[in-house]
């Protein structure tokens, strides 16, 4: 591949412009094109960042020659359209997260790069900071002990809208397809370290939650525990301010992350620190800085990576992607269920992974 990864973007709304600003801003990528719900908003957005074109169509877009990678930045519900049409266009594809609404949509989407040998990666941010790599390595190099325990949470406050897709089901709403994919993949990228593997699932998953008067999840919380007996706490809220934090609790100490998520609290921070207790030891904050803004560390990854298909750890690879996914899927069904107290919630006393039968 050329130094610069020219890239097409499917959407045009905050995600998008986000990516858009922060690609544009590196020496490593460019965007060329985009498309938006209407003629209007590709031209708007094309002419907001000088893309040197627009796309009247996502089919115009994927077939574009100038375009080499396509970043879907669409409502949840189109990323299996959208993404499917780029892979078969045979274009690296950056998905934003959840890849899908589903994991049957997930898997669909992962056989069709895998058959086509196409680049895909679902766009947790996180995976490719700094701050994770930071934490890695010194749950490796055993600054905390044995990892025990995993309370991972982000929870926010947004209004009750009717109109806004974070209510709407039909488009994905809810707090567990919006922001429940975060703690999950962070617990069981933890619980991985512990087993010696780039992540592992869950033998036992507990889940309950409030479906709020909209029909959307509002509020999730769920315990899990894996085979080497490490357990997580995780919460995912849209209605209720959890804040937005993890930590890693060991035989002998924790490290904290207070913006694990999003470092620096916004896409466009530099600047973020993980603080490391230690038994004997006060308190240590260990600053991290990026180079560039954490959607361009995706986008160079993505570059760094080509030819290969898959990223590498620990950023999400196909096989994180979809057990990430069922996982989402069990939590979503307890947590309806949750709601209907002529249904028993087979999470109760569950013991056993995610999704399977």
């Amino acid at each position: 591949m050329k130094d610069k990864l020219s890239w097409g973007i499917i959407g045009t709304g905050r995600v998008a412009t986000d990516f858009a600003r922060a690609v544009q801003a590196t020496d490593g990528g460019r965007v060329v094109s985009a498309v938006g719900t209407t003629r209007a908003h590709g031209e708007a957005f094309a002419a907001t960042w000088g893309l040197p074109a627009w796309a009247e169509s996502i089919d115009a877009l994927v077939h574009d020659p100038a375009v080499e990678a396509v970043y879907v930045a669409t409502p949840h519900p189109c990323h299996e359209e959208h993404a499917l049409a780029a892979i078969r266009a045979r274009k690296a594809v950056l998905c934003e997260k959840p890849i899908a609404m589903n994991a049957a949509s997930a898997a669909r989407i992962v056989e069709a790069a895998r058959a086509t040998d196409v680049f895909l990666m679902e766009a947790f941010m996180y995976r490719c900071h700094p701050l994770t790599a930071a934490v890695l390595a010194r749950l490796r190099d055993g600054a905390i002990g044995r990892v025990r325990h995993v309370a991972a949470s982000f929870a926010f406050r947004a209004r009750r809208d009717p109109a806004s897709r974070l209510y709407d089901k039909a488009q994905g709403g809810g707090a567990i397809l919006d922001v429940g994919g975060y703690p999950l993949s962070f617990a069981r990228l933890i619980a991985g370290v512990v087993e010696e593997q780039p992540f592992v699932e869950p033998v036992a998953f507990h889940a309950h939650g409030f479906v709020g008067p909209l029909g959307a999840d509002e509020l999730a919380s769920a315990l899990l525990r894996f085979r080497s007996g490490m357990t997580a706490t995780l919460t995912c809220a849209v209605h209720h301010d959890g804040g937005m934090r993890a930590e890693i609790y060991g035989e002998s100490g924790k490290i904290v992350l207070p913006q694990p998520w999003i470092p620096g609290g916004r896409p466009d921070g530099l600047d973020t620190e993980l603080i490391l207790h230690r038994d004997g030891h006060g308190p240590e904050t260990i600053p991290v800085r990026s180079r560039v803004a954490t959607y361009a560390l995706e986008a160079e990854l993505v570059a760094a990576t080509l030819p290969a298909v898959e990223a590498r750890w620990p950023a999400m690879t196909w096989a994180d992607t979809l057990g990430n996914m069922r996982g989402l899927d069990a939590w979503l069904a307890a947590v309806h269920r949750d709601d209907d107290p002529q249904q028993p919630n087979p999470s109760e006393g569950a013991d056993r992974e995610p999704g399977s039968p």
